[in-house]
């Protein structure tokens, strides 16, 4: 059987158009915010525009816990390094939630003194990595308190950790983040949450230290810790000061470089409504922000410049242009020397009132395990009954939805439940009246079987895909959409399974939603997790949508198109793998789809959020969306499958393993029996290949 040759066979390129697409998109929302900044002409009209960026900002990012409960800290160890000692401290910043932690304090303090946080880039080795020490050995001396937090997965505080063989389990630290991120992103929230609030605790404890000045705390990072000060400042307003280090952009400017970021920097639609970047810089106006900028970093030097540009605008208003500022070292990617100098003479002049005429040198630097809080430099080692930020996102999980008790209840649910798909996977507002003027291409006769070859543009600028093979003869029982992992390109390997179909006077349409099969997406370089799926999916959640929730969207289309046909009457529909993903949830909105097969489809969503090692490689942001676990699972959508005939082959588990027929009955069925899904002896049909 036939697929596609490159560039939809000669015509059309379709490697970039979901990159296209997703820009078109943003580039509206970047300019209506340009012009709406610059019509912030008064600082009441300003401070009104950054309550609202900030009510929305939390909110993405799924709020802050609301009691702030025992910290329990206890020192550990402390370092005597001549002018300084540094302090190893634990505290909960939740109960059981351990955070380690090095304070630097200068000797000879006899009155409270400024201090400075520093939070840590995307190093495995958190605070013990060379340059975060060399920056807090500078400050503290300079006469600055300074406290080092290991963020979650760094430092002493990998979250997947086996203590019996002393090695971590998943991958780095931007691996853990963005496996334990995605598990938040369909509760609707933020793993960054957490980085954010060890950080207010962590300010609770320096408040509670005789040594610090409370007015006069001041906050810095880079890479990573440069997201980590931008969510601090937007989060907590104690901050007197900070200086955010090689990571300040715009959006704009990152958005180009195709480049990906892993799960705690990605904050849900702040492409549509903000934070943008300059916004974290003036969420602390008029107080004093420098931003450290590398001029051959990864992170666009131009995006540095403009966000700065944008932030002087908004401080003009309180007079204070001169509290913001920008410093661009000649160098890549590092908190280096040149910036490390600029952050230590930007608190001078700030916090001390001194003049910033400090150099830097070549700090001495510990190595690593003198820094470590525990003995064996892991808290999940020290603290068996340690939670971790899985433990505490499976917590928050909300409670299933009530249970059905009358007829209206069901109709209700079954609105309410398709309402809830459209909103959740970001498509309420897709236009499923755009024209569609199929291009059938080739039309050949392939192993005795008649082929078409179809594409047509399901929105504007998307090419989507299509072979179709008619059954022998005249006799044509329904039309099949079917829709595979990789699409068309499957056809091969899936011959076997259409065949079957075909014999069985099935017509059949093997169909390319965006990005899979003659249209997949040019790759990355990057791959693996952080891909190019990855990288997409992203920018649409910042988009407020999903790529789930638009080839959902291009599976209508398909089902538009064959409506259109002369030819088409009953039209059923068929996924697998990912493809069940967009089969199921575009058989929940449209109706006209008659019978249904979903193979290798997850069972619940639910089940996937409290699976601390579930399969990434098959769940991921490609059937994924944001909050959906909120709003539904799996068996709630059933009711919008009624009545017609659903078959879930092979369904699995969040390992990715099938799960047995004893497992669908317990797992699946009887919940849905119980819920009041299961209508008028109406039941979905379990089985195996």
């Amino acid at each position: 059987m036939q697929t596609f040759n490159p560039y939809v066979d000669g015509y059309y390129d379709v490697a970039d158009q979901m990159k296209t697409d997703l820009y078109r998109r943003a580039k509206v929302h970047f300019d209506s915010q340009c012009q709406q900044k610059a019509e912030l002409k008064t600082v009441a009209a300003f401070e009104k525009y950054r309550a609202q960026v900030k009510e929305r900002f939390l909110k993405a990012i799924g709020g802050l816990p609301k009691e702030r409960t025992p910290l329990k800290a206890q020192c550990t160890g402390v370092i005597d390094r001549g002018n300084l000692v540094i302090e190893k401290i634990i505290y909960e910043s939740l109960p059981e939630f351990y955070v380690t932690s090095a304070l630097y304090l200068p000797k000879g303090i006899t009155q409270p003194t400024p201090a400075v946080v520093f939070v840590h880039g995307h190093s495995d080795s958190g605070k013990s990595y060379p340059n975060y020490q060399a920056v807090c050995v500078d400050l503290a001396n300079n006469g600055f308190v300074v406290f080092a937090i290991d963020p979650p997965g760094q430092g002493e505080r990998f979250q997947y950790f086996d203590p019996e063989k002393q090695e971590r389990i998943i991958g780095g630290c931007t691996t853990e983040h963005t496996h334990a991120g995605l598990q938040f992103v369909i509760r609707g929230a933020s793993v960054g949450r957490h980085f954010i609030w060890d950080v207010m605790r962590g300010l609770d404890y320096l408040e509670t230290r005789p040594e610090v000045d409370s007015q006069r705390i001041g906050l810095t990072g880079n890479s990573g810790g440069g997201t980590q000060s931008c969510l601090l400042m937007m989060s907590e307003p104690r901050f007197a000061a900070a200086a955010p280090c090689t990571f300040v952009m715009t959006l704009e400017s990152y958005m180009k470089t195709g480049q990906p970021q892993d799960s705690e920097q990605i904050v849900q639609g702040g492409i549509a409504y903000g934070p943008d970047h300059d916004d974290y810089l003036t969420a602390m106006a008029p107080k004093p922000v420098l931003v450290g900028a590398a001029a051959y970093d990864y992170f666009p030097i131009e995006g540095a410049m403009e966000a700065v540009r944008r932030a002087k605008q908004i401080y003009a208003l309180y007079g204070a242009e001169d509290k913001v500022d920008i410093t661009v070292a000649p160098t890549q990617h590092a908190y280096s020397p040149y910036l490390r100098q600029a952050c230590v003479n930007w608190y001078k002049k700030h916090f001390k009132c001194e003049k910033p005429d400090f150099t830097t040198g070549e700090p001495e630097i510990l190595p690593e395990n003198e820094l470590w809080c525990m003995a064996n430099g892991q808290v999940l080692d020290k603290f068996p009954n340690s939670k971790t930020v899985f433990d505490l996102n499976k917590a928050s999980l909300p409670k299933s939805l009530p249970k059905l008790i009358s007829e209206g209840d069901f109709e209700k649910r079954r609105d309410d439940m398709r309402n809830a798909v459209l909103e959740v996977l970001g498509i309420s507002d897709e236009n499923r009246d755009y024209p569609i003027y199929p291009r059938i291409i080739a039309e050949n006769v392939v192993d005795g079987y008649r082929t078409e070859k179809i594409f047509f543009f399901s929105a504007p600028d998307i090419v989507v895909t299509a072979i179709m093979v008619h059954p022998k003869g005249d006799s044509v029982k329904q039309t099949d959409l079917v829709l595979f992992e990789n699409g068309t390109r499957d056809i091969p390997e899936k011959k076997d399974l259409l065949v079957s179909l075909l014999e069985a006077h099935h017509r059949v349409l093997v169909f390319d939603v965006r990005g899979v099969g003659a249209v997949q997406m040019r790759q990355a370089e990057k791959g693996g997790v952080h891909g190019a799926e990855y990288k997409f999916a992203c920018d649409a959640m910042m988009l407020g949508k999903s790529t789930l929730g638009l080839r959902v969207f291009d599976v209508l289309r398909g089902y538009d198109y064959l409506c259109t046909r002369n030819d088409v009457e009953k039209i059923g529909l068929l996924g697998v793998g990912s493809g069940a993903f967009f089969a199921y949830f575009a058989a929940a909105i449209e109706e006209g789809f008659a019978d249904l097969t979903f193979t290798d489809l997850l069972y619940s969503y639910r089940h996937l959020a409290e699976t601390r090692y579930y399969n990434q490689d098959i769940y991921n942001l490609r059937v994924m969306a944001y909050g959906m676990v909120q709003r539904f699972d799996i068996v709630d959508l059933l009711p919008c499958l009624y009545p017609r005939k659903a078959q879930f082959i092979n369904p699995r588990n969040a390992k990715g393993e099938p799960l047995t027929e004893e497992e669908c009955a317990e797992k699946f069925l009887s919940i849905a029996k119980e819920m009041g899904y299961l209508k008028d002896s109406w039941k979905p049909v379990f089985g195996k290949e």
